[in-house]
């Protein structure tokens, strides 16, 4: 038979058995998959079993009754004196040195402060709010007499050991935070604009002749509402521009709704902004000289600060 004929006949039997050759080699890549998958799924269970396993050792090691560290922030282990008695609940706050760092501690009952007792606490907002306040009172206070990293709220380490771990590796990036914020301080600012195109209560709306005079209108002040809009964020992107050339540095955060800034105008700038202290003076200026220059088209500005500066510093989890 010629090498053509037998190519034929070897093409004709392909045609006539293709699709059971897809079925098959289907077949065959599923298994395949399910193999690999089962693979991944019996890795990623040995994984979490080690993790678990892990953590129960370190429940084991360090007992319940060990006061647990909460960490309010970093100062240069040089500083003598913060000025700070208390902390949260009332402990007392004491500096915490390893190396050139010195870290801001109380140390906490493990009964008050463990994860599920913080977990409970952490549902009464009335219990939050005391802790912000003496966790901010305590930055606040050490701020007055020199440069703070401020941590997070609930910021807790299970013992000094594991403290000094965490400072240890994060030694370089925790002093060159501690020197960016020298001599340095974070002041928020908030513009705020009534919703575009709304119209006072005491205006009355004129009535429409007809339908067509209806559809005018409301175009109309579609149009307005659109172009009120406009000009309102050019002007919260220039006093953004103003105020950061004033700063070391500026960051842009999410506008409040409402229901969380608790002011009947719309929030179109929230920001925060690290300005040197001798500079404090002319930063404020500057807010209430944009504020008068803008108030004409129904933007307010709030400034509020110093605030331990949270927004630049990177700081590492517990």
């Amino acid at each position: 038979m010629a090498d053509d004929d037998l190519d034929r006949l070897l093409a004709a039997w392909a045609d006539s058995h293709a699709a059971e050759l897809i079925a098959r080699a289907e077949a065959d890549a599923l298994a395949a998959a399910a193999r690999r998958l089962k693979d991944r799924m019996e890795a990623a269970l040995l994984g979490a079993a080690a993790r678990r396993l892990a953590g129960a050792s370190d429940v084991r090691r360090e007992p319940a009754s060990e006061p647990l560290v909460w960490v309010y922030g970093i100062v240069d282990a040089g500083v003598a004196d913060v000025g700070v008695g208390e902390g949260v609940d009332g402990h007392p706050v004491t500096v915490h040195r390893r190396g050139g760092l010195g870290a801001l501690v109380s140390r906490v009952p493990h009964q008050a402060f463990s994860e599920r007792a913080l977990s409970l606490r952490l549902e009464d907002l009335d219990a939050v709010a005391g802790l912000a306040r003496a966790h901010d009172g305590v930055l606040e206070a050490a701020m007055s007499k020199a440069a703070v990293v401020p941590f997070r709220l609930c910021t807790i380490y299970s013992s000094l050991e594991r403290l000094d771990a965490m400072l240890a590796s994060e030694t370089a990036k925790l002093t060159a935070t501690l020197r960016r914020l020298e001599g340095a301080q974070e002041w928020g600012v908030k513009a705020f604009a009534r919703a575009p195109g709304e119209v006072s209560a005491d205006e009355p709306s004129p009535a429409p002749a007809s339908g067509t005079a209806y559809l005018t209108l409301k175009r109309e002040r579609r149009d307005a509402a659109d172009e009120e809009r406009e000009a309102n964020e050019t002007a919260v992107a220039s006093i953004h521009a103003r105020l950061a050339e004033r700063a070391a540095a500026a960051t842009l955060s999410p506008p409040h709704d409402r229901r969380l800034s608790g002011h009947d105008a719309e929030m179109l700038l929230n920001a925060a902004y690290l300005v040197p202290t001798d500079g404090t003076d002319a930063f404020r200026a500057l807010v209430d000289r944009l504020a008068e220059d803008h108030a004409s088209q129904g933007l307010e500005l709030e400034l509020t600060g110093p605030w331990p500066p949270y927004h630049f510093a990177d700081t590492p989890q517990s």
